[in-house]
């Protein structure tokens, strides 16, 4: 896996004691390149660990251990971004600013257009990219990340309220853990067609039952 290294200014050197222990996954409601230009210039104040395009290229701007800019959390319970918001137990329990232990992965996406599903190559990058990750967090912290809805999660958990379609409502969050775990999830075919032959068995007993009540007629 080859990692485009692009520094970005906007980051906090160290992560103020906390170990990074959680992925959060979002869209960049942009083009890959604009976006890097976006989340690097200092008048934005905003930034992300790493970037992955649709064509699978990776950008890293922020390294690890190194706090970025991307899933603030207020410490304030009347604003929007206000931690207790969190659909997430771990954030509400921490209280403070989630940027100090999230790890942030931004996917090139419109979200009107894609609703935030990932094209098949960026969805392997973005497994590749995990799996990256947590090789990371326990050469440099000695933690395993579990892999589960709790520690990949998306931008609209940390944050409901100012940012509920990110990264959006088609994004494959069972492939991708699936991928990580190294197990295959099923497709959305293959979901669809369980549906159908469990509705097509459905129907035949209620037939049979049917004729079974016609015969003792």
């Amino acid at each position: 896996m080859n990692i485009i290294q692009h520094p970005s200014p906007n980051h906090w050197n160290g992560r103020f004691g906390w170990t990074p222990d959680m992925i959060v996954c979002h869209i960049t409601d942009g083009a890959y390149d604009g976006a890097i230009a976006t989340l690097c210039d200092p008048a934005m104040q905003r930034s992300s660990h790493f970037v992955v395009a649709r064509d699978g290229r990776i950008t890293q701007l922020v390294q690890i251990a190194d706090g970025a800019w991307c899933n603030g959390t207020d410490t304030k319970p009347l604003a929007n971004s206000y931690y207790g918001k969190s659909t997430l137990q771990a954030v509400r329990d921490r209280k403070t600013n989630a940027n100090y232990y999230t790890i942030s992965i931004e996917f090139e996406g419109i979200w009107k257009e894609t609703k935030g599903r990932l094209t098949d190559v960026q969805l392997a990058a973005g497994i590749e990219l995990i799996k990256y990750i947590f090789a990371e967090v326990k050469r440099l912290y000695g933690i395993d990340i579990p892999v589960d809805r709790e520690h990949i999660v998306g931008h609209y958990q940390i944050s409901p309220v100012t940012r509920p379609c990110c990264p959006g409502e088609l994004f494959q969050w069972d492939e991708l853990l699936a991928g990580v775990k190294g197990e295959a999830a099923e497709t959305d075919w293959q979901l669809k067609y369980t549906k159908l032959e469990a509705e097509y068995n459905a129907f035949r007993q209620g037939v049979a039952a049917l004729l079974d009540n016609y015969k003792e007629v």
